[in-house]
């Protein structure tokens, strides 16, 4: 009889052994296929969104030059100058990512590439993270894919612009933090611990917007009275800084280019002067309105339309605050690690509003894949507790949500599409044309001004300078003579700059500009400036 027993217990045992390892092993199997399923996802919309060109912003190319420089053994600075002058135009974080690939090939898709690569790393770490947080996997899912279709993160994903890698770094920084929770060892022992302090630090490097992503882990590590890792943390953090500083320190330059922003009234229009602190905490407040408003619903929300040039309307108002409401829910959802997404977001939208130049909803790309999930577990946990309450339904599936988010993606996608598959504006072809034929007829160390000088490097691959942005015409052809400017382009890109001064500058002075190639529709040229004559008529040693 005893035996009998133990035989029983035996093979009962052995039966919750083999369904604990079957259920184990079924659980491995469906992670798998969910991310296999990002995957699959994420290569269909890159590819549909995929923009082979060159942006016209002309950051892109600036990032690309600096990563050219650094691949090419100059260090980090400016190759399109005679000097091969040192660069703090940018941190060095991206760039630095950039000559990994630059280094094998000067394939500008390959870079487009990486950054893609970037954003896949970014929403398959996120999933996992939100998994382990004890949300369903269909949720988790369905959020990532949420930030896989957006529009205005896949708009930068396609470019050779920070913003992927800074991602992917601070989903490194929320997932160390969320390591060093770990309560089986002291936190000197834990490696994530300074993983956190690297990934940190790297993220500040890449955009110097990190100094949110900084400033959150600290609130973060106060707030759960963690002392001891505060001080380590931020002594560590002004460590990796150093390297950075000195460098600066020993080639002599100045401030960071941020703080003149945060100040100037219109950096496209010196002129104009500075702000009083008053007039920035009254744009701090405007730009605040309107990324609340305005570019989080238009962002997070795809078939949300706004009008950033109009005042905010009382309807704007109701729907932020709703959307706002259900993405604080959902970060509370993950317990206190909730309060480092509120401390982040607020302190993200903190540093945008320094800025002179908000640019609608463009600094809010790096937030919006948290927004998404903050507002999708948000939406869920609402729905879920007043179909429980109305006694609708046992429970509330997630997946209803893809009829409502994901599939409404497609009209925002469907336009990126179009857009990035379109060939450039004519004003842009003309520029283009001759930056192309620049590179065919003149030698490498020819000087180029013109309005945009990173975007024509990318085609003359000859020294390329800006003018000197003064009314001051004698200024203005002063500057053109000391920077041994060889040629200039007159465009028609549309910024007001060339109207207001370089113009004038060349219909007042034309016998120093003689037009040597002219392209129609629109007019666009390139004149050859005689610097010698210029040198005489302005008296200019």
């Amino acid at each position: 009889m005893k035996k009998h027993y133990i035989c029983n217990q035996t093979i009962m045992f052995q039966d919750m052994t083999k369904a604990k390892t079957e259920t184990k092993a079924n659980n491995h199997k469906q992670l798998w296929l969910y991310l296999c399923a990002l995957a699959l996802i994420f290569i269909i919309a890159f590819s549909y969104a995929f923009n082979s060109k060159i942006d016209l912003n002309g950051d892109n190319c600036d990032y690309y030059m600096l990563a050219t420089s650094i691949s090419t053994g100059h260090g980090y600075a400016n190759i399109a100058s005679p000097d091969y002058r040192p660069s703090d135009l940018f941190p060095p974080g991206y760039p630095l990512l950039m000559a990994l690939i630059r280094f094998f090939t000067d394939s500008v898709i390959a870079q487009k590439i990486l950054n893609g690569l970037f954003l896949l790393v970014s929403s398959l770490l996120l999933f996992l993270f939100v998994r382990k947080n004890k949300f369903p996997e269909s949720l988790a899912f369905i959020s990532c894919c949420a930030i896989l279709l957006n529009a205005r993160i896949l708009h930068f994903a396609t470019m050779m612009m920070s913003e992927m890698s800074y991602l992917m770094f601070s989903v490194f920084v929320v997932w160390a933090l969320f390591k060093t929770e770990d309560k089986d060892k002291p936190f000197w022992k834990n490696a994530w611990f300074y993983l956190l302090i690297i990934a940190s630090a790297y993220a500040y490097h890449i955009r110097t917007q990190g100094i949110a992503l900084i400033a959150a882990v600290i609130c973060y590590l106060i707030i759960t009275k963690k002392w001891k890792q505060t001080i380590i943390y931020i002594m560590g953090f002004m460590v990796c800084l150093l390297p950075w500083i000195i460098r600066n320190k020993i080639i002599g330059l100045g401030q960071s280019r941020y703080l003149d922003q945060i100040f100037a009234v219109s950096q496209h229009r010196p002129e104009d002067g500075t702000l009083t602190i008053g007039g920035v905490i009254e744009r701090f407040f405007d730009t605040l309105r309107m990324l609340l408003t305005k570019a989080i619903p238009n962002t997070v929300m795809p078939y949300i339309n706004v009008d950033y040039s109009s005042s905010t309307t009382v309807g704007e108002w109701i729907i932020a605050a709703i959307i706002v409401a259900l993405i604080i829910i959902g970060f509370l959802k993950f317990g206190k690690f909730g309060y480092f997404f509120i401390l982040y977001t607020l302190a993200t939208l903190g540093v945008i509003s320094l800025f002179n130049d908000p640019g609608e909803n463009r600094y809010i790309t790096t937030l919006v894949p948290y927004l998404e999930i903050g507002l999708f577990i948000g939406l869920y946990s609402v729905i879920a507790v007043g179909v429980k309450k109305l006694k609708i339904a046992q429970q509330f599936s997630p997946w209803i949500l893809c009829v409502l988010f994901v599939f409404c993606s497609f009209p925002k996608l469907k336009a990126e599409h179009n857009q990035n598959t379109a060939p450039f504006p004519p004003n842009f072809q003309n520029y283009f044309t001759i930056g192309e034929g620049i590179r065919k007829a003149l030698p490498p160390k020819t000087m180029i001004c013109s309005r945009k000088p990173n975007l024509l490097y990318m085609f003359s691959k000859t020294w390329v300078c800006n003018y000197k942005w003064t009314n001051d015409e004698s200024e203005l052809i002063s500057d053109l003579v000391k920077r041994n400017v060889d040629y200039v382009i007159l465009d028609q890109l549309g910024y007001s700059s060339t109207y207001r001064y370089l113009l004038p500058a060349i219909q007042n002075h034309q016998q120093l500009f003689t037009p040597v190639m002219h392209l129609t529709n629109p007019d666009t040229y390139l004149l050859k400036f005689d610097r010698e004559a210029a040198s005489k008529e302005f008296n200019i040693k």
